[in-house]
């Protein structure tokens, strides 16, 4: 059912129930007066939506305040939520992989033209690798190696005889992160010195442009170089295969889905922040009244 109600300068009112009486309000109005103000309650879905205008002619112009801030929320709303999801799949980390491998003196020892030598690195160690098993394109994420000693060990030399290489030999760790279709940084071999009973760390740096799955191995090798200048003599300890999922959200790298993700967000709060501002002013208003009345009571 719709009820008119039309208010006059001179604040005549006439209620119109029923559609029968349309024409005689009509005809007393435009009689009198060539403009008026009205206001139309019109009950639509079961909700009582009022809206005020200037009645010219028989045609209303509404007035369109309350379209534009629904809109308003609903885009800022909309804005929110694509920006909020580019944010959390952009920031989000993903699980870290690790793998620890212990390497005995009897690993770390010596071949000559194939023959085991007694000469060994006498302290064990322990190998740590570390990587993320999932990127996004775009960004680059690191691989870390770790060679450290392992505390309170026994002496290999009373186990196995073995004779300390560091007498004979300047010994370095050589690491390798072989992988198709990645960058890698920094390119490979990469050597460091490892002296005795210190911890040896290599890291790279990869990323990549195109999502998919990736699969490479991760090499870690002793270089054993004899003072006398002899041809270095290079041993592998150790290998792993190291798995990398690359994604990517509607095409979109890592870095450009944080940007277009920070640029939603900030126009979403920006379309509400006379709202929200009114709010916290109304809030603040409030509490400062009960704090008052408290006070003085």
């Amino acid at each position: 059912m719709v009820k008119l109600e039309i208010t006059t300068p001179q604040e005549d009112r006439l209620r119109l129930p029923t559609k029968s009486r349309w024409d005689t309000a009509m005809t007393r109005c435009f009689k009198n007066y060539t403009m008026f103000c009205a206001k139309v309650s019109i009950d639509i879905f079961g909700k009582q939506s009022k809206r005020q205008g200037w009645l010219t002619g028989g045609w209303y112009v509404y007035n369109r305040s309350l379209m534009l801030n629904k809109v308003r929320y609903f885009l800022s709303f909309g804005l929110l939520l694509f920006g909020g999801s580019l944010l959390v799949w952009a920031l989000l980390p993903a699980r870290r992989q690790v793998d620890e491998q212990t390497i005995r003196p009897d690993t770390m020892r010596m071949k000559l033209n194939g023959q085991d030598v007694e000469s060994a690195v006498m302290d064990a160690r322990q190998v740590r690798l570390e990587w993320r098993s999932s990127m996004r394109i775009g960004d680059d994420e690191v691989i870390r190696l770790e060679f450290e000693t392992i505390e309170n060990a026994s002496s290999p030399e009373q186990q196995t005889g073995f004779t300390d290489a560091y007498n004979s030999y300047n010994i370095m760790a050589e690491a390798r992160f072989e992988v198709a279709g990645v960058r890698v940084k920094p390119a490979n071999p990469t050597r460091e010195s490892m002296p005795a009973g210190q911890p040896v760390r290599f890291m790279w740096e990869v990323s990549t442009e195109r999502a998919g799955d990736f699969k490479g191995n991760v090499w870690l090798s002793l270089r054993f170089l004899p003072l006398d200048g002899s041809p270095p003599i290079q041993e592998p300890i150790y290998v792993s295969e190291v798995g990398i999922h690359a994604t990517s959200l509607f095409g979109l790298s890592g870095t450009l889905a944080r940007i277009l993700g920070g640029v939603g967000v900030g126009l979403s709060l920006l379309l509400v922040y006379k709202d929200m501002s009114g709010l916290v002013i109304s809030w603040k208003t409030k509490n400062n009244t009960k704090y008052t009345k408290v006070t003085k009571d």
